[in-house]
């Protein structure tokens, strides 16, 4: 009887996940991105249910439904084998019983690697050079500052920037936050539909729990620093790989930041003021500064500890 069950089980998930595919394909390929974010899911959920072997078989029947079905349209061909490998990691995490940070971590990273696997590597095997991508970007951001009455390339050309290897660094950059995005967004959804369809409580998690990590702080630091030494770099490709590390670790120091300034308004003041705050940085940009110097304090520890006071003096 349960393996009956967990037939048909997976049957019904493949003519799900098949019929929107068709769907999708009728309306000229609308609905890719959301069926490409859904079929990793889906494994997670049925490799939950059952065991990760079953997952694994799972995966199998919805690569071939989706290359069929698709009529191997591009983005299928490349992101769901992304999507399916960040599902069996997390399914094979939970298998392992990981606690919902590192399940988190094992999405962000391993979506991020597809995606950037996908931009450098499979892209250019399909026709898709690069070089050409980037060029079309370069003449994309010269015509949206033209409306604007100003030109991007004097502009970065005035900072002593090569507005060439700016939109390398945009493209780089752009890429692994949007892998990382996809990877909160499967992490985030799976924990509801998870709890949702009680097939496994991975427990909830407050802001306050998001407990940071002095290593990760320290490295970010580190590598926000490297911006200071980018000019002094001769090889071009040390040179984006510096850059992309210092925006890279800005971009946690900014994250850490961001969660001192929401604990500290509603732990202190009473008041979320996340929002607000976020709002003032993009008034004034002064202040993306001054989020990162909270950020790296709130990081390495000091801050953290400040805040576990202010909350266990309130609760007295």
């Amino acid at each position: 009887m349960n393996q009956t069950k967990k037939m048909t089980q997976g049957a019904m998930m493949l003519a799900i996940v098949g019929a929107m595919i068709l769907i999708d394909r009728m309306t000229a390929y609308w609905f890719t991105e959301f069926v490409v974010l859904i079929m990793p899911i889906v494994i997670i959920m049925y490799a939950s249910m059952h065991t990760f072997k079953d997952g694994a078989l799972l995966c199998v029947g919805l690569t071939i439904i989706a290359f069929l079905l698709g009529n191997f349209q591009l983005t299928y061909l490349i992101y769901v084998p992304v999507g399916i490998l960040t599902a069996l990691v997390y399914a094979w995490g939970i298998k392992k019983g990981m606690d919902k940070r590192r399940l988190l971590l094992s999405a962000i990273v391993t979506y991020t690697v597809g995606e950037l696997a996908a931009a450098f590597l499979i892209y250019p095997l399909f026709g898709f050079p690069v070089a050409q991508m980037l060029e079309e970007y370069k003449i994309s951001f010269d015509q949206l500052g033209s409306f604007a009455g100003m030109s991007y390339s004097s502009f970065f050309t005035a900072l002593g920037l090569d507005f060439s290897k700016v939109i390398v660094i945009m493209y780089v950059v752009s890429t692994i936050i949007m892998g990382a995005m996809e990877g909160v967004l499967i992490h985030l959804l799976s924990v509801f539909l998870l709890k949702r369809f009680k097939i496994k409580d991975l427990g909830t998690t407050s802001i306050f729990d998001m407990r940071p990590s002095p290593p990760l702080a320290y490295t970010a630091l580190l590598m926000a620093s490297l911006i200071f030494l980018a000019r002094f770099i001769n090889s071009e490709t040390f040179y984006y790989v510096a850059i992309v590390l210092s925006v890279l670790g800005m971009l946690v120091l900014m994250y850490y930041g961001y969660i001192f300034v929401v604990l500290y308004g509603l732990i202190v003041l009473r008041r979320n003021v996340g929002a607000f705050f976020v709002l003032l940085c993009f008034l004034i940009p002064g202040l993306l500064f001054s989020m990162m110097i909270l950020g790296f304090l709130y990081g390495s520890g000091p801050l953290r500890t400040y805040l576990e006071n202010k909350a266990q003096a309130a609760r007295q």
